[in-house]
């Protein structure tokens, strides 16, 4: 009997997965016992087992549509359209892929990080998705369930499967929406009846023409019975957010119209649209609403907004705009707003050109002292500008927020050098209660792999703040869930392995923590250093 027939199917799993993360140059390959398969290298041997394992770990598992046939065999004639089992029609088979395959042992490394969900895999599968090469089809279900719990690697993942993967994500309604992150979706995407797959079509497309994209939308909003039975509002309200991408003048008119929609959703997209293009005739109607009803004056070191008039209920073509419909939903708080200005103000507001309030020669920063009135004007002010920089995407606005409170939804729309500046902030005031508790936040927020000035700062840090700190605080200040290990540079392992080694004496304990952090970023040089030779 081998040593493997002595081990459970977790431990066999966990042994085959721990060795393909540090690579068979580095570990014997376990023996595998009932899973052994043979292969003409260690690399493919392995890959092989963890394949066969993985199907027999999934045994209990209910099956899907596509299961029969996988995703096809890419043969030298790409036929497809053959009937499958008692005369059914199968799915028409997946364009052809000309490029190479990953290579055995990078499968092989891609097959253990999916099965163990590593904090490493986004950064892989980005690197992978630069080789030039494909997935192998088997692997793609497992990466396909991965990704619907991570927007952000959907993009490097439909790269890496190609046309392939593009026609596995529309076997199964789950996997659907990956279809707008393909490099090139199906032009029949279109013409489906599926709403997702013409939503993620026009996404892509908008890039690519956004002239021919909105003449798209505009002779499908023209399509007779689009009111009864045609388009639904959700389905318009998409179709005008992807107008997002590559907005210009050009989309002006278009975008008014949307304006007169029945749907209460699709002129919400219209406005924050609109909101968006300076020179638009919504942006003027607007920046003039705000310069003849709102004063704003400075009284000591605080800044007060007022209405110059009593606000009442919003005219036909107020309402038009926008205004009232922030909130208002039915009858009885249309009658309530009438006695509620500040509901009034604040739609004012989040429907105005953040750049209208330059006219009061006040800084964003300047502006949001308002707050320090503690008047409803003042309340109202500050929700109407969180939803104004919220809708218009402002990082000047959002980088005076975060001053104020670096919420996560803000610091989203920093730029990376305000996002730098602002972590370095965090950094030299590392002592405060706030900047440990935020650190988190805003070190998730910055550009990946991390600056080289951020990772110095952090370093340089440890020294002065680590007496005084709790492991928690530790874990917080260098990134919880090991942040720091996924993003500070491979090349920082050498630095961070010295740090730890200048402080072993006096704090044994925290020297530790930075040696596994110099342990994860030397098994990401080797990942990465992997892929590289790939792509030579």
């Amino acid at each position: 009997m081998n040593e493997a027939s002595q081990q459970t199917g977790s431990e066999v799993w966990q042994d085959l997965v721990s060795t393909a993360l540090v690579g068979t140059d580095r570990r014997t390959p376990p023996a595998a016992g009932d899973f052994t398969a043979p292969a003409d290298s260690p690399a493919a041997a392995l890959l092989s087992s963890a394949a066969l394992m993985s199907a027999w770990r999934r045994a209990g598992n209910a099956g899907s549509a596509y299961s029969a046939v996988l995703v096809g065999e890419q043969d030298a004639e790409g036929s497809g359209g053959a009937d499958g089992a008692e005369g059914v029609p199968s799915a028409k088979s997946a364009a052809l892929d000309a490029r190479p395959l990953l290579p055995t042992a990078t499968s092989a490394r891609l097959t253990a990080l999916v099965a163990s969900r590593s904090e490493a895999l986004p950064e892989y599968l980005g690197a992978a998705a630069k080789t030039g090469c494909r997935a192998p089809a088997e692997l793609l279900p497992p990466l396909f369930d991965y990704a619907r719990g991570s927007i952000a690697v959907r993009a490097d993942l439909m790269k890496l499967a190609g046309p392939r993967g593009t026609w596995l994500a529309k076997q199964n309604q789950q996997w659907s929406t990956f279809t707008r992150f393909a490099a090139a979706p199906d032009p029949e995407a279109w013409l489906s009846d599926k709403p997702h797959e013409r939503i993620g079509y026009l996404n892509w497309f908008r890039g690519k023409d956004p002239a021919s994209a909105r003449a798209l939308v505009e002779e499908a909003w023209s399509q007779p019975g689009l009111s009864a039975g045609g388009l639904s509002a959700e389905t318009r309200a998409a179709y005008v957010e992807a107008l997002g991408v590559g907005l210009g003048p050009e989309d002006e008119p278009f975008l008014e119209s949307a304006l007169d929609d029945k749907s209460r959703q699709v002129r919400a997209e219209a406005v924050r649209l609109l909101a968006t293009l300076p020179a638009s005739r919504f942006a003027g109607r607007m920046t003039a609403r705000l310069h003849e009803r709102v004063e704003v004056a400075a009284e000591g070191t605080a800044v007060v907004v007022t209405l110059r008039t009593e606000a009442s209920e919003a005219t036909e073509d107020e309402a038009r705009d926008g205004i009232g419909e922030g909130w208002v939903q039915t009858e009885e708080e249309r009658r309530l707003a009438r006695m509620q200005p500040s509901y009034w103000l604040e739609d004012l507001i989040a429907s105005t050109p953040l750049a209208a309030w330059e006219h009061y020669g006040l800084s964003a920063a300047e502006l949001l002292r308002a707050t320090a009135a503690n008047r409803w004007e003042a309340n109202a002010c500050h929700r109407g500008w969180r939803s104004a920089t919220l809708r218009q995407k402002d990082s000047q606005w959002a980088e005076a927020f975060c001053a104020v409170n670096a919420a996560t939804d803000m610091l989203e729309l920093l730029s990376d050098e305000a996002a730098e500046r602002w972590c370095l902030g965090v950094v030299a005031s590392h002592r405060s209660q706030y900047s440990v508790h935020s650190a988190p936040i805003i070190l998730s927020r910055l550009g990946r792999p991390w600056p080289d000035a951020v990772c110095q700062a952090l370093l340089d840090s440890i020294p002065t703040y680590l007496p005084n700190a709790t492991r928690n605080d530790v874990a917080r200040f260098f990134g919880m869930d090991n942040l720091a290990g996924r993003w500070m540079p491979p090349s920082y392992a050498d630095a961070v392995a010295a740090k730890a080694e200048e402080i072993r004496a006096e704090l044994p304990l925290w020297a530790e923590d930075l040696d596994d952090l110099a342990a994860m970023l030397r098994d990401r040089a080797l990942m990465l250093a992997e892929l590289d030779s790939v792509s030579d």
